[in-house]
């Protein structure tokens, strides 16, 4: 297992960790990100990782899209959650060489660019409805870098909202969502 596969299961399971504390009647509470309750954001998630996973399947190149329902947000989420790590868990994958949404790469290079989806969502979540995200230091630490050499790019494409001022003696969560758009505070 590479570096970079154990972080993005890590923040596959950060995700997962935030979903599970969520009470039924908090999901369709406003999310941070504009016109998205708590459950947009879930079904954009699992969007994104259900297009990773097809794309490692078929081979073609797969672009995300919402999941059309999540009335079980727990249930929706688990059969994604295991359907990309089951798709992660083929013989040398890992190595395999694509044109993927981020240009060409190998999927170990992908799914590093791809894991800062499960940290920011899992801070969208839990800021929406009251429960505490835990979002590892380190995956923010990694996060952080890798989208900065992005950013312009991912917020030409509507990804990013603009960037916020991280408070003073800000950590590594902090600094990594006010790169991505989010008030840290």
């Amino acid at each position: 297992m590479s570096l970079n596969l154990r972080n993005f299961t890590k923040a596959v399971y950060t995700f997962d960790a935030v979903v599970h504390r969520v009470p039924d009647e908090k999901w369709d509470n406003q999310s941070p990100c504009d016109e998205w309750t708590a459950r947009d954001v879930l079904r954009h998630h699992c969007g994104v990782l259900t297009a990773l996973a097809a794309t490692l399947e078929s081979g073609a190149t797969v672009a995300p899209v919402s999941i059309e329902s999540a009335d079980d947000p727990a249930m929706v989420w688990m059969q994604t959650r295991d359907a990309v790590l089951e798709a992660l868990d083929t013989q040398g994958i890992l190595e395999r060489e694509g044109k993927f949404w981020f240009g060409p790469m190998s999927v170990d290079r992908w799914i590093q660019a791809v894991q800062w989806d499960s940290i920011a969502h899992a801070w969208d979540i839990a800021k929406a409805t009251g429960v505490e995200a835990h979002i590892p230091h380190d995956l923010a630490e990694i996060s952080h870098e890798v989208i900065g050499q992005m950013r312009e790019t991912l917020a030409g494409w509507g990804l990013l909202a603009d960037e916020t001022e991280a408070p003073e003696g800000a950590d590594a969560v902090q600094r990594f969502l006010a790169m991505i758009g989010r008030d840290p505070s």
